[in-house]
């Protein structure tokens, strides 16, 4: 994995990063983690795909679901990825191509805010870890409800993490306060998480449900860049809530942990479902 770190702009405007590679290769981190794998697979679940039906994945970065969605609904179906990356675009439509059955699959560059598809045309509408980089969360998802058919033949799923809810065993507790919170305001809305059920309540949808979960990491090398505990504790720095020597003491007691097999971290993340009436 490149060592640079992404400036505050992070996911979005991927295009515009001095290291473009650094989020593809992030993307491919999440994805191997065992936690990660089930919880795609619940919410495909949640959105009730048949054979034949029409699928989007908004903010699809590297094309993982969309390949595993286009096997859902078959060839007499199709999934599509949008994402305003052309970086990711790219990439996406590499991997399917590498990909065996991918015919159904295609990738599009686009905004959320304003996505290219008729009203009413998707069966199932999926978004996973986007609402968080979102600076209007609610024009996204009414968005997204418009392009969701109605009378109830239309899903979403939406999947984000709340950042304020991240915990560090760290021996030092204030300094580790601080840290997570300059993570979870270091993205544009790191606590959306929890917003998510009473903005799908709001809009009108139906069936509205929200499932829950602490996502638990112990193994340190891998959970330490999955969280990217380094960049979150020098931006405190930078910030000037904490000190250089703060930090430095911070990562240092987080790293023995890890040597001695005692690291834990968790945060809480919430997929919330509903349907187009």
């Amino acid at each position: 994995m490149s060592s640079a770190k992404p400036e505050a702009a992070g996911f979005s405007n991927v295009d515009s990063s001095q290291d473009q590679r650094h989020f593809v290769d992030y993307l491919d981190l999440v994805r191997s983690r065992k936690g990660v794998r089930e919880g795609k697979e619940l919410s495909f679940a949640l959105l009730q795909l048949k054979p034949g039906d029409l699928a989007l994945d908004v903010g699809c970065g590297t094309g993982y679901d969309v390949i595993l969605l286009a096997k859902i609904v078959g060839e007499k179906g199709r999934a599509i990825g949008i994402d305003s990356s052309e970086i990711m675009i790219s990439e996406a439509k590499k991997r399917a191509a590498e990909s065996s059955n991918t015919l159904n699959a295609e990738f599009h560059l686009g905004s959320i805010y304003q996505i290219d598809f008729s009203d009413e045309t998707f069966n199932g509408v999926i978004a996973d870890r986007v609402f968080l980089h979102l600076e209007e969360p609610r024009k996204a998802l009414g968005e997204i409800i418009r392009v969701a058919k109605k009378d109830g033949k239309g899903r979403i799923v939406t999947h984000d993490p709340d950042w304020d809810s991240l915990v560090i065993d760290s021996e030092f507790k204030e300094v580790t306060r601080k840290i997570v919170k300059t993570a979870s305001d270091w993205l544009k809305n790191g606590t959306v998480g929890r917003r998510m059920y009473g903005m799908f309540k709001e809009a009108g949808l139906a069936d509205v449900t929200v499932n829950g979960g602490a996502v638990i990491f112990t193994d340190y090398e891998p959970s330490f860049q999955h969280l990217e505990l380094e960049k979150a504790s020098k931006a405190a720095v930078a910030k000037g809530v904490i000190s250089e020597q703060e930090q430095e003491r911070w990562v240092a007691d987080l790293q023995r942990k890890g040597e001695q097999g005692r690291f834990l971290a968790s945060f809480t993340t919430f997929r919330v479902a509903g349907t187009r009436m």
